[in-house]
């Protein structure tokens, strides 16, 4: 099988060029490199020049240029998507670096002919520090449409079965995928990784998590509309939506419901629903309100998403 490394970037040529050099010193290396850059982001584009100029790529290994011409981490993914010429496509961002067995690991659970997608770890490192925390459940979907992520913390079992995988650190045979989905809001466009996920499981295909396929995460700065800060207003109200018009995309008809009481009179995350409201009330009453009042706005936009979207997108209805 061949495997095509996709880098979507955009205003990071330092981050870029790491994760570029992490990737030659691979134990299993790519057979195809595709990065997709900014039409106007000039930085980057002479940095990607510069390094080529002088680093040989090894026999085998093909690197790949593509443009967007328009903002958005999906529209990028969706350029180098069409650009991808592997059998399995490969997701990391230009501010990660991955391990040196990164893609053997990955690749080592291809072997199985069920198996659609493979993702790892993505250890996160901030101001200095490393994020870590033991946990016993990774890239979980439960029952009512919570999801259970924990893909950066230590999970410290063999690989196993999961639901769905981040973005950060994922894999997926190329023929199961679709075009990335446009109606996902917001510039980082939240739960793009899980709508894939869901999509790939939901043509009968298993996704592997295997802790020791690792990149070293180190969070760069956001640029055009996009922000890390998750009690931003704009970032809940996207990320509510994306979760509510992408469960309703992959759940059948009663889950859907289930999930959307839950996602209203519960919540999930910074996505506050009236419950994690109350609990977060006394102590801050502004910034709850102002969150609950982004999520509810958020989680409606979703829902008329889903329904302006049905017959123009693929819905599984065996969830």
């Amino acid at each position: 099988m061949t495997f095509t490394v996709l880098i979507p970037s955009y205003r990071r040529p330092d981050s870029l060029l790491h994760c570029l050099d992490s990737l030659l010193l691979g134990s299993r290396l790519p057979d195809e490199i595709v990065v997709v850059l900014r039409d106007l982001d000039e930085d980057s584009r002479r940095a990607l020049d510069g390094w080529r100029a002088t680093h040989p790529l090894p026999a085998g290994t093909n690197l790949r240029q593509t443009l967007a011409d328009r903002p958005g981490q999906i529209v990028a993914m969706n350029c180098g998507l069409q650009a991808a010429t592997g059998d399995v496509v490969c997701f990391t961002d230009d501010d990660c670096v991955p391990r040196p067995d990164w893609l053997e690991r990955l690749s080592a659970h291809y072997g199985q002919d069920s198996v659609g997608g493979v993702g790892g770890r993505d250890l996160v490192h901030e101001e200095g520090t490393t994020l870590h925390g033991k946990v016993t459940e990774v890239g979980r979907l439960t029952w009512c449409g919570r999801l259970i992520g924990n893909h950066h913390l230590d999970y410290e079992g063999p690989a196993l079965r999961v639901d769905h995988l981040k973005g950060a650190n994922m894999s997926f045979r190329r023929e199961l995928l679709q075009p990335f989905d446009e109606r996902m809001s917001g510039g980082s466009s939240c739960l793009n990784d899980t709508d894939a996920s869901l999509h790939v499981t939901g043509q009968g295909f298993r996704l592997i998590y295997d802790p020791l396929a690792i990149v070293d995460h180190y969070p760069a700065q956001r640029f055009d509309t996009s922000t890390r800060v998750k009690t931003d207003p704009g970032l809940v109200y996207s990320d509510s939506h994306n979760w509510v018009y992408c469960m309703f995309k992959h759940l059948g008809p009663v889950r859907r419901w289930v999930f959307f009481a839950y996602a209203v009179l519960v919540g999930g995350g910074s996505r506050l629903g009236l419950g994690k409201w109350l609990w977060r009330l006394p102590r801050e009453p502004r910034e709850a309100t102002r969150s609950l009042v982004a999520a509810t706005r958020g989680k409606f936009a979703g829902l008329r998403t889903y329904r302006q979207s049905r017959g123009q997108v693929p819905v599984n209805q065996n969830r």
